[in-house]
């Protein structure tokens, strides 16, 4: 298994350049005696371990893509090195989360005699959207869970949920006049620039999860057309990160951006994505909170010696939670600070327990969640 996971770790993997650890997953599993392995239009990996059929249907999902590595010069190892030093193994995507799809993938030996059939989901692009593989992988499967683990980062705790984000382009537009003469234009800037200071002022007012906490709302990016001196622009956008909790809907949100300022328009972003496999697929960038605590969720941290968590960022439970209503839990190893920042490591013994806990989930799942739950 570790060997595995630094071999995962040794292939680069960006957001639609899945395909190489694509097929490293599918020969593992294949090795290890899946009853079947397959991948999908999209480029999602699939693995079934068939079971008697008299228990439930339980998916065990992670994401094969990561983020680059950033300055390689800020690593204390060659971030693509997959080198195992002082009991934690290294690298991008160590945590970020090909050290949990080693785990769930090498939990296959601890798993026969099923009544519960268990498939494993390896899915594209969730660090640019999540929740579109799954989607996709569950959709051409015909696959409906009774139960979902998610593989994110818990520090073998059981997560319940996280807040949603949805990002929001504020766009204002103007008239151009000489900028010697600006009072000759409409300045779209300005009006921009009114609708941040007016959207920091009511940060403090946004909604509130007893759990989850406060909803967020953080500018990241900023353009103007023409944007060269000396012309005042008349057109101007701010790209925003918010970041929701349960009970808000996309309406309300889009709404109370509306109302920063007469003239500035709110709208969701949407793009093309495209998968390895040459399939493109127009999405909008839009994740759902949930929040899920449950008896099964209660159950399993015990049994695993953990704590019930939620996450601070966003996985594909927004679409497996949030949008389809399946229950759906996190369980992964790693520290999820770990995440995204350079010397990304995972101790190994935490994906030995790992995959130990992944075979203790399905256990669970078949004495305590009845055939047939998650099924519309």
């Amino acid at each position: 298994m570790i060997q595995f996971c630094s071999r995962l770790v040794q292939t680069p993997s960006l957001s639609g350049d899945e395909g190489e650890v694509a097929g490293l997953i599918r020969d593992e599993m294949n090795s290890l005696g899946f009853d079947r392995t397959w991948i999908d239009g999209a480029g999602n990996v699939g693995g079934l371990i068939r079971g008697s059929g008299a228990g439930p249907v339980v998916v065990l999902e992670g994401h094969m893509d990561t983020v680059p590595p950033g300055r390689v010069g800020e690593w204390r190892v060659d971030p693509f090195s997959g080198e195992v030093r002082d009991g934690w193994l290294f690298g991008r995507g160590s945590v970020d989360m090909k050290g949990a799809i080693a785990a769930m993938v090498h939990s296959a030996p601890l798993l026969d005699s099923l009544d519960a059939d268990v498939y494993m989901a390896f899915v594209v692009h969730e660090e640019d959207q999540e929740g579109f593989g799954i989607r996709m992988f569950l959709e051409e499967a015909g696959i409906r869970p009774d139960l979902v683990v998610l593989g994110e980062a818990t520090r073998l705790n059981v997560a319940v949920g996280h807040r949603g984000r949805v990002e929001i382009r504020l766009s204002a537009g103007g008239r151009t006049a000489h900028s010697s003469m600006p009072d000759l234009g409409d300045s779209a800037l300005y009006k921009l620039v009114e609708a941040l200071v007016r959207l920091r002022e009511i940060s403090c007012e946004l909604p509130e999860h007893e759990v989850l906490g406060r909803s967020s709302v953080a500018p990241v990016a900023i353009r103007c057309s023409p944007g060269v001196i000396p012309v005042i622009p008349d057109a101007c956008e701010a790209l925003l990160d918010y970041r929701m909790v349960p009970d808000e809907t996309l309406e309300s949100i889009l709404s109370r951006m509306r109302l920063l300022r007469p003239g500035v328009e709110a709208s969701v972003v949407t793009k093309t994505i495209r998968c390895y496999t040459g399939l493109e697929n127009r999405v909008r960038a839009y994740f759902p909170a949930w929040y899920m605590p449950s008896d099964f969720a209660s159950l399993a941290a015990r049994e695993l010696g953990g704590d019930l968590v939620t996450w601070r960022f966003g996985t594909d439970g927004s679409y497996t939670a949030g949008e389809a209503g399946i229950l759906t839990i996190g369980y992964g190893p790693g520290d999820e600070t770990l995440a995204h920042r350079p010397n990304e490591r995972v101790r190994v013994a935490d994906l030995r327990a790992a995959a130990e806990g992944y075979a203790r989930i399905v256990r669970l799942a078949e004495t305590h969640l009845p055939k047939g739950s998650g099924r519309s």
